[in-house]
């Protein structure tokens, strides 16, 4: 798998992908996304998870940095 970089933007908020092999690891500003609190903001990013499906993530490695938009 190729190494892709992807970038978002809304408002004052950027946010920047990494995808590449590894483990199924995803990473938001260098936290796992299992330890992201509050809860409901966890469940919103898990959600979109469900549905890209378990099979390809478990292969690839997530990294995200966000800045900007307030608190997460």
């Amino acid at each position: 798998m190729k190494i892709i970089q992807t970038s978002g933007k809304r408002k004052c908020a950027i946010a920047r992908a990494t995808l590449k092999n590894g483990t199924g690891v995803i990473r938001i500003n260098g936290v796992p996304v299992n330890k992201i609190q509050p809860e409901l903001a966890r469940m919103k990013i898990e959600e979109l998870l469900i549905v890209a499906g378990d099979e390809k993530l478990a292969t690839a490695n997530i990294d995200i940095e966000v800045s900007g938009g307030g608190q997460l």
